[in-house]
């Protein structure tokens, strides 16, 4: 095979090359076996879901022009390697005729952060010659969003409050915090079918609030909620004091669609609040 990297106007016969990119395209078994066309674009889906934070300028996911594009041919072999911007301005492709794969990607791939987030997207198909073949990729987030909301009675109750989150297959035995004046979201990798995350919620009762004999100051009440990729969650947390002695915490954990809205309350030892 022989393998070309691209130069500013070269023209070659299965047509012109792109600048910055660069092509591994066999030309003369390409000559022999005849050629077609190709007709890239790529659609982000799901990061609107994700505007609003100052750490990550989640807008930019939008811009199909910084993404990387790889066109893949049957047996695995990258032959072209390119920005958006690049590769739009040449469409359509002059490509061999064979089965194809289009990868597209853009940000950074990590277990957790606050700072960025990764978006992939694939599609495949068959060139044919003398055919002009489209093929659309659907580029969405490989993370969840979830970020935590501490209802404001929260600070009459208790002196300090946190939660922390793990048990995700690429957190492995790592884990992620929220701290009480934390305000921006967690990018959460997860596996394409969804994953289960664990959570702990911490709280430290003002001296005011404990009553009776034996009762912690901090508590900790532990759980599992689902995740999917490219769906914003945010878990809201209030406090519900009764004079009784009884004392019950409930929290929500809402799924940001507009279509979906999941609740859950746990029912929590008296000794969370008396």
């Amino acid at each position: 095979m022989k393998k070309t990297k691209c130069m500013p106007v070269v023209a070659l016969s299965l047509g012109m090359l792109l600048a910055s990119c660069s092509q591994n395209l066999d030309v003369e078994g390409q000559q022999a076996s005849g050629q077609g066309k190709l007709n890239v674009t790529l659609k982000p889906v799901g990061t609107e879901l994700f505007v609003g934070t100052r750490a990550v300028q989640e807008q930019s996911y939008a811009n199909t022009d910084e993404y990387t594009v790889v066109v893949v041919d049957k047996d695995g072999n990258d032959l072209i390697t390119c920005k958006g911007s690049e590769l739009f301005a040449q469409m359509p492709l002059t490509m061999p005729i064979g089965n194809f794969k289009v990868k597209a990607f853009y940000g950074t791939e990590s277990a957790a952060s606050r700072d960025f987030f990764y978006v992939y997207g694939e599609a495949q198909g068959i060139i044919k010659a003398e055919a002009e073949i489209p093929v659309a990729v659907t580029c969405t987030p490989t993370c969840g969003r979830i970020s935590v909301n501490f209802d404001a009675e929260m600070a009459k109750f208790y002196s300090d409050y946190n939660v922390t989150f793990g048990g995700t297959k690429a957190l492995g035995a790592k884990t992620i915090s929220w701290q009480m004046a934390d305000t921006e979201p967690w990018y959460v990798k997860l596996d394409s079918q969804g994953e289960t995350i664990s959570f702990d919620i911490a709280v430290t009762t003002k001296d005011e609030y404990i009553n009776g004999d034996n009762k912690e100051k901090t508590t900790t009440k532990s759980g599992t909620f689902s995740l999917a990729r490219n769906k914003a969650y945010r878990m809201n947390i209030k406090p519900v004091y009764t004079e009784t002695g009884s004392g019950e915490l409930n929290f929500t954990v809402t799924i940001d669609e507009s279509t979906i809205d999941k609740e859950y309350d746990i029912e929590v030892p008296v000794d969370w609040i008396q």
